[in-house]
């Protein structure tokens, strides 16, 4: 095993042994932050016999940096404990992701609730803009649908302090939190509002909470927000030992609600002791270090520590550069020169980056790079709708709602740059013409998706043929998918032709701005390209070679946008921080930017480009942060003899796409690979069914009786019916369908209830989580229904037990790798082998078992790996057959003509 220490500072060493009292680590860029927070997890697990890993909770900003952080706690795991045992059961996440959590673990109402991402949000406040309390605040539909977003997320998320709002504020707010939980709908702000109000409120709830938290880690802590803040409040004043890490030059989210002053003032407010600063940076080399450090010195209103270099790195004298031009596209073209003269030299493209501070410019970099051959991967950039694909499938919903004809839907298809047969199109269109929406009386009738699948499942496009753009064009497709499912998850229940009507509309006036093209977000496969993204989305992220355009005076720094803002809404009096939000002192908006130049400097391990080129009258004056830069004596002008080696070139990462896989998605690699490719990669959704939701309310229904009896709880057939009412819900179904279903749902439960209650003394586990990481970037994650353990011939047998709810062919599910996970998962949870696994078919009762063998298990990692580096590769062809085709839920979309006349469709 290996020593827990090696390797790390005395500083570094002293907050991985500080596991006995609450510890503030001031944590500089490029510090090790992550490598310390994994050792001071894994000391407690060391040191502490009484400490489980469900009793430490780890708080990330973002789920990409809890994948790294979690990924480190197994490797550092297995080496120093020798097993991670329970490791599945430490939640490492963001504080929203935690606060779901819970409350759909230990609240059953709760579990019906989904969470809408920011496009669903938006469609839902618009579709019921009264109801939402938008009207009351004086704001437009459509017109202000985000400002009032803003409002509703600031109101939220200081809901505390509510004495202070007049009643129309109030009203407002209320009327919000009503439309969505009626309709059973979270976003981000009542996730937290909710976490904290039932903690408030609900004491046997806060004793769960309190009594799993015994370790609490805050992972950025400057970036937290009045509500963050008193929710780790709560949970500290409950008895927990709490470590917070962050940096307040890093605070770059104030115009969001994170206070600064938390990290500053923590700790007084907490009487914190163990106060460390780790001020030495090993990313970047003494050249980066020393012009961070020049800048960020500017600011007043900081913790004192000075960043010093742990680097080794070399800095040759044109590591570290600035140029001024005349206009954007000589800088454009300046920085694409230095891109392939790095990459002649052997840096990665995806080891450089431009760093943004407006989403606007990307577009220019982004057209300067096709010219010069350079992959790129942009952020923020939505030009999904400019694809001619994309014009041809909204061309779909437009012909039908009368505003194009068939000759021009026609022109549409055929302008796309792949040789479809104009047979196909003519009859997918035809197949169209057939339709009248007008006449269709049940929303059921007429789903969006599936008459998107129809028309596609009659042309042919196939991604194995000589067409290089196929794949594109399939990539944009599958995202005009989910551009439909967005809009369907809100408006599925809606009378056919005002659903096509707002369709048509939100294709036209929205969904326009709102989606990138569809390769770009596909996250398992990760190309050697160069990254143009805003410095907010680079946090967290290093690069050997960092380029920032585009400093002029009132873009970076920003200068403050005219506009009715959140403040023509609500009183500044309502808000704490209000003042910071607003940015109104102008130092205070200063310094807030300084920390965003700051940022982004100290993402570059070695090469670092500062230019500018004025780009209009507001932004024609050099930024105060490329003087201040320039005082470095590091921070040279560019010469055209200024050459690049690689000899003092930084480790470049060689680390593999991380892998994420549950368990349906591996059933859908391992049943059909191309399927896989075709949801995961291209991103096709199957269409909404009324029905949909019935299988995981069975699930919810079953889940919540065991929890009872693990409770303690001796249940009745009162107490089933009761479940039913708490669990059961249908987001899609019409009243007379969800009544007959429910009834279905209630002989089900008291079915399986009846049969299964005297057994019920065996179960030892209910919906455990398992977590496999498998290495080299991999990780299985999901639930086991049902442990339990029964005794025979003299001996305690334990039993993994699957819930299905469709009539499958029992043997057929028992044999799938699925099952071999959660062999394999359950080891790793408990330590310990399972010895049957059984299938359980709550439709008929049927059940069927088999043994858990070393065979079994033996080769399951192997199979998951191999999965993992097909998938990388793109290696997941299509292996067709007229029988597993007509069972998939995306059949037929996949073949080619001759696929298709082989198989007679």
């Amino acid at each position: 095993m290996n020593n827990l220490f090696n390797g790390l500072s005395d500083k570094q060493c002293d907050a991985v042994r500080t596991i006995d009292e609450d510890v503030e680590i001031i944590a500089c860029a490029g510090a090790g932050k992550t490598g310390v927070v994994t050792h001071r997890i894994i000391n407690i697990l060391k040191e502490k016999e009484k400490i489980l890993p469900e009793n430490i909770v780890a708080f990330t900003f973002t789920e990409k940096a809890a994948g790294e952080l979690k990924a480190r706690i197994y490797k550092y795991g297995e080496d120093v404990l020798g097993n991670t045992n329970g490791f599945a059961n430490m939640y490492v996440g963001t504080i929203h992701g935690f606060c779901l959590k819970m409350l759909q673990e230990y609240i059953p109402e709760f579990q019906k609730f989904t969470v809408l991402n920011e496009i669903r949000t938006k469609l839902f406040i618009e579709k019921n803009y009264e109801a939402c309390g938008m009207s009351d605040l004086g704001l437009r539909k459509y017109v202000e649908t985000n400002l009032f977003l803003s409002v509703m997320s600031l109101l939220n998320e200081n809901l505390f302090e509510i004495n202070k709002w007049d009643e129309k504020t109030k009203l407002a707010v209320q009327k919000y939190k009503t439309a969505f939980y009626e309709k059973k709908y979270f976003d981000y702000s009542l996730i937290m509002q909710e976490m904290l109000h039932q903690l408030e409120t609900n004491e046997k709830f806060a004793k769960i909470i309190l009594d799993k938290v015994k370790y609490l880690t805050v992972d950025e802590y400057q970036d937290t927000n009045p509500i963050q803040e008193r929710l780790i409040q709560f949970i500290k004043n409950g008895g927990c030992n709490l470590c917070i890490v962050g940096d307040d030059d890093q605070t770059i989210y104030e115009f969001r609600g994170s206070d600064s002053s938390n990290i500053l003032t923590f700790k007084e407010r907490y009487d914190i002791k163990k106060y460390i600063v780790l001020d030495i940076d090993y990313r970047s080399s003494e050249a980066v270090i020393d012009i961070a450090r020049r800048v960020i010195r500017n600011n007043q209103n900081r913790l004192p520590k000075e960043m010093q270099s742990g680097n080794l790195i070399k800095a040759e004298e044109s590591d570290t550069t600035y140029k001024e031009f005349d206009d954007i596209q000589e800088e454009c073209d300046f920085i694409a020169k230095r891109i392939k003269e790095l990459h002649s030299v052997g840096v990665k493209y995806s080891e450089m980056a431009i760093l943004l501070r407006k989403h606007n410019f990307g577009a220019f970099f982004a057209e300067t790079f096709k010219n010069y051959d350079i992959p790129f991967i942009i952020e923020g950039v939505n030009e999904l709708f400019n694809t001619p694909e994309c014009k041809a499938a909204k061309g779909i919903f437009d012909y039908l709602n009368g505003e194009i004809d068939m000759t021009g839907l026609f022109k549409l298809w055929t302008n796309i740059d792949y040789e479809l047969d104009e047979k196909e199109v003519a009859d997918a269109i035809g197949m169209l013409s057939q339709m009248n929406v007008k006449d269709k009386k049940f929303y059921g009738d007429f789903c969006l998706q599936q008459v998107y699948h129809d028309f596609l499942r009659k042309i042919s496009i196939a991604d194995d043929t000589d067409n290089a753009s196929a794949e594109i064009i399939l990539y944009n497709l599958g995202k005009f998918s989910q551009v439909i499912d967005d809009f369907e998850t809100i408006y599925y229940a809606t009378l056919p032709k005002n659903k096509l009507a707002n369709f048509c509309n939100f294709l036209k006036y929205s969904a326009a701005s709102a989606y990138p093209e569809g390769y770009l977000v596909n996250t398992y496969i990760r190309p050697d390209a160069v990254n143009i993204m805003t410095v907010h989305q680079s946090k967290g992220l290093e690069f050997i070679a960092v380029f920032i355009p585009q400093l002029n005076k009132n873009n970076f720094p920003s200068r403050k946008m005219g506009g009715k803002s959140i403040w023509h809404i609500i009183d500044k009096s309502y808000i704490s921080n209000s003042s910071k939000i607003a940015g109104e002192d102008v130092v205070e908006r200063l310094e807030e930017e300084r920390k965003l130049f700051y940022v982004a400097i100290t993402r570059a391990k070695k090469y670092l480009f500062l230019t500018r080129s004025p780009y209009n009258k507001m932004e024609k004056n050099i930024s105060p942060f490329l003087i201040e830069a320039k005082d470095s004596p590091y921070m040279l002008m560019y010469d055209s003899e200024m050459r690049y080696i690689n000899k003092h070139l930084p480790k470049m990462s060689e680390e593999p796409t991380p892998i994420n896989l549950n368990f349906s998605i591996l059933q859908d690699y391992f049943e059909c690979a191309y399927r896989f490719k075709l949801s995961m990669f291209y991103g096709f959704v199957q269409p909404i069914v009324p029905a949909l939701g019935y299988g995981k309310a069975m699930h919810e229904i079953v889940q919540n009786i065991h929890r009872r009896y693990l409770a303690g709880d001796k249940l009745t057939e009162e107490d089933i019916h009761a479940i039913v009412d708490t669990s059961f819900y249908l987001p899609y179904a019409n009243p007379k369908l969800e009544a007959n279903m429910r009834t279905g749902a209630e002989e089900t439960a008291l079915k399986y209830f009846e049969k299964n209650e005297p057994d019920f003394k065996d179960i030892t586990m209910a919906e455990a989580d398992i977590e496999l990481d498998m290495g080299d970037s991999i990780k299985i994650n999901g639930r086991i229904d049902l442990v339990k353990r029964r005794e025979q011939s003299g001996e305690m047998k334990t039993y993994i037990v699957d819930f299905k709810t469709k009539n499958r062919d029992v043997t057929e599910c028992i044999n799938t790798e699925q099952l071999k996970i959660y062999a394999l998962g359950y080891l790793k949870l408990t330590g310990e082998k399972a010895d049957y696994l059984e299938i359980y078919n709550l439709d008929n009762t049927e059940s069927d078992k088999q043994r858990v063998t070393d065979n079994l298990l033996k080769g399951v990692g192997n199979d998951i790996r191999k999965a993992a580096t097909k998938i990388r590769a793109n290696d997941l062809p299509r292996k067709c057959s007229k029988e597993k085709c007509k069972s998939c839920y995306l059949n037929y979309l996949c073949l080619n003509k001759m696929e298709k006349r082989d198989f007679e469709i």
